[in-house]
């Protein structure tokens, strides 16, 4: 029996995450094939590949991280992952009806819609729905860290490479993330959730850990994800303010054109 290494799993899951938005924003943003059907090739990556990212997180922490007899943490894992799905889909339907209008019929949103139904879709859009995956994604990884630190067998021998993986995994994503959450708006929330979590995991790290933290593959990648975030998010506001990346990036080259 193959027995997957968890620096392995992490760096896939890691990938899996970040890849589809960047494949399709890079690949087919502008180009010809932009559209399947009603749908845009971004929408549909954003329905099936990151769909499937996010349940490959909450299935590592089903199966690697959750004792066999913690039918508890079943319960919540699974409740946390349908909430993660719902916030998932409710913005990818915003979003995609959002951007139709702008980058199909191009026509503004705000302009185009009665006022009610643009701030009902915005709110959705860039409010609710971030807030729900992102409060979801963050107490399921806490979730996934607290069982594995209570599990008997948690802790595993993990070597250099493991370590660097593990590192550099959540680096990137962590990174991601925060500037995610200032491109939805949310760059405090997300903040102030982040180091709820960390409280949460360092009280819990020292009363029920048996060995240091690097030994626990999931929790260190989650330590370190859940900093940076913290990290990246008041730096960039600091710095820009609460500019959008994107706006700020698309500034850039307009202005060095």
């Amino acid at each position: 029996m193959v027995v997957v290494r968890d620096s392995y799993i992490i760096l896939s899951m890691t990938f899996l995450i970040m890849l589809p938005r960047a494949i399709s924003e890079f690949l087919f943003r502008r180009t010809s094939f932009r559209m399947v059907w009603v749908f845009r090739v971004i929408d549909v990556f954003d329905i099936t590949l990151q769909t499937i990212s996010y349940f490959a997180l909450a299935i590592y922490i089903f199966v690697r991280c959750i004792p066999r007899d913690g039918y508890r943490e079943y319960l919540i894992c699974m409740i946390l992952t349908s909430l993660l799905i719902g916030g998932h889909m409710m913005h990818f339907a915003a979003n995609a009806l959002d951007m139709h209008y702008k980058e199909v019929l191009y026509v503004d949103t705000e302009n185009a819609m009665p006022e009610s139904a643009y701030t009902l879709l915005h709110f959705l859009d860039e409010y609710l729905s971030h807030i729900i995956l992102f409060t979801s994604m963050i107490l399921l990884m806490t979730l996934g860290v607290i069982s594995e630190i209570g599990r008997e067998n948690g802790a595993r021998n993990l070597d250099l490479l493991d370590r660097i993986l593990i590192i550099f995994s959540s680096l990137i994503l962590g990174v991601a993330l925060g500037l995610t959450a200032v491109e939805s708006s949310i760059p405090v929330y997300m903040i102030v959730l982040s180091v709820a979590n960390l409280g949460v995991i360092i009280w819990f790290y020292r009363e029920r850990a048996r060995d240091s933290i690097s030994k626990y593959p999931f929790s260190l990648y989650v330590v370190i994800l859940l900093t940076l975030i913290v990290v990246s998010d008041a730096v960039y506001c600091m710095l820009f303010g609460t500019t959008s990346p994107r706006d700020l990036i698309v500034g850039g080259v307009m202005g060095g054109a």
